[in-house]
């Protein structure tokens, strides 16, 4: 573990990197920022460009040890900054439709809604 310099503090950055064709793969980055640093700089100093994009139109949310932050929430010594995009789908509906082809197939007919 490298010291870290006066007047500064080292977060963890975590994305899920997708590319075409290939596994869904988790990035995790330390950076080292000022005492006084953002989200929104901690993704900035990672260098890419397109996950700062996609933070700033919505395209992904940002959240510190699971807790939802926005871009401008204020980092602590040993943050972990996740960012996450959107559901793909609904988790409940998606349970539901699978209950619903499970009974069909086994002919229950109690629990089939009318």
């Amino acid at each position: 573990m490298t010291a870290v310099p006066a007047g500064a503090i080292e977060v963890e950055v975590c994305w899920v990197e997708e590319a075409s064709g290939v596994h869904p793969q988790v990035c995790r980055h330390t950076v080292l920022l000022a005492a006084d640093a953002t989200v929104l700089l901690a993704v900035k100093a990672l260098g890419r460009s397109d996950l700062t994009d996609q933070l700033a139109r919505g395209a992904l949310a940002a959240a510190v040890f699971g807790e939802h932050a926005t871009l401008h929430t204020r980092l602590h010594p040993g943050d972990r900054i996740e960012l996450l995009s959107g559901l793909q789908a609904d988790p409940k509906l998606s349970r539901a439709r699978r209950a619903e082809v499970q009974r069909a197939r086994r002919g229950d007919v109690r629990w089939q809604r009318r």
